[in-house]
């Protein structure tokens, strides 16, 4: 009468059509389907469901997909056993009929003699010999795998947070319980437990304790005469420490000594309490002291690079943070004299401008052109200098007219230079001079025609290239004089250049 009431309870439901119902309460074997539905509605209870498995059996083989739909739709162990004895019995019947082993010997009885107390002549009586062994399934080599676990990541030196677990089936993919399985490590971690059996449901648990190296880490899982494996990962743990290196040294409490002129790179490192390369976060740089000056500072992952420049000769000091971590690397910075002579021999390339007309011709409104300078140099200590030197350029002369008359002008001249902070890098420079000069236009002198004096004051900067190249950078202006008319026009050579020490 309950299986009438659940079946009619299903068709007003409108789960289970009748004809189906009746089809399943039948002897045909049920599908997925129809057993997730009879699952899902809880019209029938779990026993009665697994009764009915046994009876009828089922049309497929469960995957471990179809086992996992199976248990979401409310199957419990009794279900799915009964799923398993009926497909293991089905697979006995299928198999093929196999010639009977000859016939053994009858154990011989096994014979008791037994005494009482009250009569001396033994009591001889017979006992069955004990029954055989049940035969064990045959063990699936492709069916038994890990079915969580695989692919875990977890702190170096720390337990996994679940365990990996491996699943033994027979050939029918039905679970077998009571299988020894050993485990083992085949990378840098341990196993607990190194040996265990399986479940009632064909499981075997492992907990996994990886070492101290960051890496991949291997578990091997023997079945018999089979071995399955899975892979765990072991990541760095958070940064503890930062290591600075030089040239791929650690630099430690030292005092780096700096004795070169060239940009100097130190690398940073961050690293977990086990030495593995940890990320590194929130990175910056900054130097105090005016031997160093910071030109840059970038971090990747778990490396960071920092880049110097020497600026002159004293102590100084780089300041590190990164990951909530501090580091400090003290500088002695001495800079190697330069090489030089009492003179050195240089070159100038120019553009020349004019402020305002040449103020002795009306007809001419404005003045540009280039010019190349030789020049030859002396130092003489506390960052003075003289320079001489001789030029050549070629002006465009603008006429009021709309049209232009081209010029050639010579100059030879003398200039005092300071520079502002001798020995460093690159230093700025004044200067002050005078020479003379002749312009003369292109038409043999009728437009314009000077030779007089001039007068320059000027600044710039000295950049050091090598101990010996020296590149400069000079804005000056050009006072040109003429007798009787004084102040005949003011140029603007923008000039830059390159000096090498003798």
């Amino acid at each position: 009468m309950r299986r009438y009431a659940a079946a009619w309870l299903l068709l007003v439901l409108g789960w289970l059509p009748l004809p189906r119902l009746a089809r399943s309460q039948g002897t045909s074997p049920l599908r997925k389907t129809e057993l997730v539905r009879l699952l899902a509605t809880g019209a029938l209870k779990q026993r009665d469901i697994a009764a009915l498995v046994r009876r009828n059996c089922v049309t497929f083989r469960p995957s471990e997909r179809d086992r996992s739909e199976l248990r979401a739709a409310g199957a419990k162990d009794e279900v799915l056993a009964a799923i398993d004895q009926c497909l293991r019995a089905r697979l006995a019947r299928a198999a093929p009929p196999s010639r009977p082993p000859p016939p053994r010997p009858a154990p011989a009885p096994v014979v008791v003699v037994t005494h009482t107390p009250t009569d001396t002549a033994a009591a001889v009586r017979a006992e069955p010999p004990p029954p055989a062994p049940p035969p064990r399934p045959v063990i699936s080599e492709r069916l038994t795998q890990f079915t969580r676990g695989t692919g875990l990541h977890g702190t170096v030196g720390a337990t996994l947070g679940e365990p990996l677990v491996l699943e033994v089936r027979d050939t029918a993919g039905a679970p077998v319980a009571g299988q020894p399985v050993t485990f083992a490590a085949t990378g840098e971690g341990t196993v607990q437990p190194g040996a265990v059996e399986t479940d009632r449901w064909g499981a075997a648990q492992v907990h996994v304790t990886l070492g101290e190296h960051a890496g991949r880490v291997g578990i091997s899982a023997t079945v018999g005469t089979f071995t399955r494996t899975a892979t765990v990962h072991a990541d760095a743990g958070p940064a503890s420490r930062l290591v600075v290196e030089r040239d791929g040294a650690p630099v430690g409490g030292r005092v780096v000594a700096v004795r070169s002129r060239d940009t100097l790179v130190l690398r940073v490192v961050a690293r977990d309490a086990y030495g593995n390369e940890a990320a590194l976060g929130d990175f910056t740089a900054t130097t105090s002291g005016s031997a160093i000056a910071l030109r840059s500072a970038a971090a990747t992952g778990s490396r960071a690079a920092v880049t110097l420049e020497p600026q002159r000769t004293g102590p100084g000091e780089l300041q590190i943070s990164a990951s909530r971590l501090q580091a400090r690397v003290a500088l002695d910075v001495m800079l190697p004299a330069q090489i030089s002579g009492p003179w050195a021999v240089g070159a100038r390339a120019a553009w020349l401008g004019v402020n305002h007309p040449w103020v002795s011709l009306r007809k001419l409104q404005g003045v540009s052109g280039a010019d190349f300078t030789l020049l030859g140099r002396r130092t003489f200590g506390g960052g003075f200098s003289l320079a001489l030197a001789a030029g050549v350029g070629s002006l465009s002369i603008d006429t009021t007219g709309g049209g232009s008359v081209s010029a050639t002008l010579l100059e030879a001249s003398a200039r005092a230079e300071l520079a502002l902070l001798p020995g460093r890098t690159i230093t700025p420079v004044v200067s002050l001079g005078g020479g003379g000069y002749r312009l003369k236009s292109g038409d043999n002198g009728r437009a314009i025609y000077h030779t007089n004096l001039f007068w320059v004051g000027g600044a710039g900067l000295d950049a050091t290239v090598s101990p010996r190249v020296t590149a400069e950078l000079r804005i000056e202006r050009q006072w040109m004089t003429d007798s009787p008319a004084g102040h005949v026009g003011t140029l603007w050579p923008v000039a830059a250049g390159l000096r090498v020490a003798l």
